[in-house]
């Protein structure tokens, strides 16, 4: 176990749900305060994606040059610069070009945690570890709506809410220049020296499985984004409070991840990942036509889809790790911008009840690659445990 390996990922993805996941609390409030449609104000997501997805290709070629602490390092100053920028942007031009820095930011420190776990874990650990890891992604995601209420109602101002997040990846920063972590990220291990960033064989079956996770992390965060605003404007829900059932949604992922870091399931991937799409299909129309409970429950069960395809992807392409995380955070990317600008044109055009209905579809795409992978790609189902 390389424990500096594991301690930075988990601080990193903290860092990165924590700033992730403030903008959709204060989505209203950016809107009100710069006076712009829903479909414009869409940009400040999918800016963000955009260079999520150059983000994601350009650090496959850092990787090459530097090593991953260097460039998580520099992914932490381009978030804290941007997160003040988008704190004290006069105009939502501004505000859009700082989104543009968030997500190349963001991509880098979303992209180094989910290397460093496989790495660092014994191939026994390796499935709880990086659910683990992504149970850091939900308590951050808990952490983001109260961050947003809390300094929302001390200061009166919502700027000052990414002014405060700041200091996430401030912490992380100092944190890299420990000397616990001096010469563990000079050059990658020599498994992956001769086949990282390189395209051969596996491109196909990781672009497919990059695309069944990103259609379902496209509509997890259509959801987490657009709760506090289906909140507000169908059930008349303040700022407070709408952010309230944003927290109920990342208690319920918490939960849901922190399950799968301590229990194993002796089940194989494909049930467990149809069962995740399925009920989460099935709370999300309820929230929208009973209760809005319900659509914070989707997150209690679309929780292990993401650190689940993660221990898949390390399991089937050990040799091509780098290159296999980079595609799946590309086509997160761009499934993200798709869906952020869809959002807020059906939004404008129909409401946002009717959007999210429509948005449900991007669950029903990934369910569909899901049941076809092992067909396309002839993978014996026998021979597609959970734990490595």
């Amino acid at each position: 176990m390389i424990w500096p390996f594991i301690i930075i990922s988990y601080f990193s993805l903290f860092v990165f749900g924590l700033t992730d996941n403030i903008r959709g609390p204060l989505f209203p409030e950016i809107l009100k305060a710069y006076e712009v449609s829903d479909s414009f104000g869409s940009w400040m997501f999918a800016l963000s994606a955009m260079s999520g997805f150059m983000a994601s290709y350009g650090t496959r070629q850092l990787l090459r040059r530097y090593d991953r602490k260097a460039v998580l390092q520099g992914g932490c100053l381009g978030l804290i610069a941007a997160l003040l920028g988008m704190g004290w942007s006069p105009s939502f031009t501004i505000f859009l070009f700082c989104s543009l820095v968030f997500g190349l930011s963001s991509g880098v420190i979303g992209l180094i945690p989910n290397v460093l776990v496989p790495l660092g874990a014994p191939s026994a650990y390796k499935q709880r570890l990086l659910s683990g890891l992504h149970a850091m992604y939900g308590l951050a995601s808990l952490c983001a709506p109260l961050l947003v209420a809390q300094v929302g109602a001390l200061t009166g101002n919502w700027r000052h809410v990414f002014v405060v997040a700041a200091l996430g990846p401030l912490g992380l920063f100092l944190y890299s220049l420990h000397s616990s972590h001096k010469n563990l990220y000079l050059k990658p291990p020599p498994r992956l020296e001769k086949t990282s960033f390189k395209i051969g064989r596996h491109l196909w079956p990781q672009i497919f499985l990059a695309m069944m996770l990103s259609f379902d992390v496209a509509g997890e965060i259509m959801i987490s984004s657009r709760l506090a605003l289906f909140m507000r404007r169908e059930w008349n829900f303040d700022l407070e409070h709408s952010s309230l059932y944003v927290t109920y949604f990342f208690i319920s992922m918490l939960v849901g991840r922190s399950f799968f870091a301590f229990v194993h399931l002796k089940h194989s991937i494909r049930l467990l990942l149809t069962s995740s799409i399925v009920l989460t299909l099935v709370f999300g129309l309820a929230g929208l036509f009973f209760h809005p409970f319900f659509l914070a429950l989707t997150g209690l069960a679309i929780a292990p889809f993401y650190p689940l395809t993660i221990a898949y992807m390390s399991n089937e392409f050990p040799g091509d790790l780098d290159a296999a995380i980079s595609y799946m955070m590309a086509t997160d990317s761009l499934m993200l911008v798709v869906m952020h600008l869809l959002i807020g044109k059906l939004t404008d055009d129909f409401g946002i009840r009717q959007a999210l209905l429509i948005g449900m579809l991007f669950f029903v795409v990934s369910l569909i690659l899901i049941s076809s992978y092992d067909s396309l790609f002839k993978r014996n189902k026998s021979q597609n445990p959970v734990s490595p």
